[in-house]
């Protein structure tokens, strides 16, 4: 049976670190690279014509920049800066943005979202969970437990549809590059 096992703080848990670790260089290596491998072929779609926003003659799934000299310039200005500066500065000066932005990603797979929405609403499928009450409240507050600023249920309700289906989407994309690469 399992027991709930609360750390006084003392405690060493030389897995949890470990995990810790290795989730952060996930982070670095994948999440970042995806967002950025996105937004950078949202920008040359754009600049190449391929892509216009809202125009659903021209989505962002079917753009090719496959040997699109417009797209070469860009990626061999984008590519020549190397570590000499900023990625931020390099990338504003690039493709016009400065921040990691995840709309691009959410662009590529609208379809798909749009899609699972429609299915989701012909089967009649439950999205999210169920409400059980106050339980979980009152357990974690027995527990003397706490989330950043407040309790648990609290810190839940600042969680969205929108960055469920982001994190969905980029771990799917990742298990999917990940596959190609092996």
């Amino acid at each position: 049976m399992f027991e709930l096992h609360l750390n006084c703080g003392v405690d060493m848990w030389l897995s949890r670190k470990f995990i810790t670790l290795v989730m952060v260089t996930w982070v670095k290596r994948y999440f970042v690279s995806t967002i950025l491998q996105f937004q950078i072929h949202r920008a040359l779609c754009e600049r190449t014509g391929q892509y216009i926003p809202g125009d659903p003659t021209r989505p962002l799934h079917k753009c090719d920049i496959y040997r699109n000299p417009e797209a070469g310039r860009i990626l061999t200005r984008l590519m020549e800066r190397g570590a000499s500066a900023p990625w931020s500065q390099v990338l504003q000066e690039s493709i016009g943005e400065a921040r990691l932005n995840g709309d691009a990603l959410r662009d590529y797979f609208r379809p798909l979202e749009d899609w699972l929405r429609s299915e989701n609403l012909r089967t009649g499928e439950y999205l999210g969970w169920s409400y059980d009450g106050d339980y979980c409240k009152f357990s974690i507050e027995t527990a003397g437990l706490q989330v950043y600023g407040g309790f648990y249920n609290a810190a839940s309700r600042h969680f969205d549809i929108n960055s469920f289906l982001t994190i969905l989407l980029t771990s799917m994309l990742a298990t999917i590059i990940g596959l190609r690469i092996r």
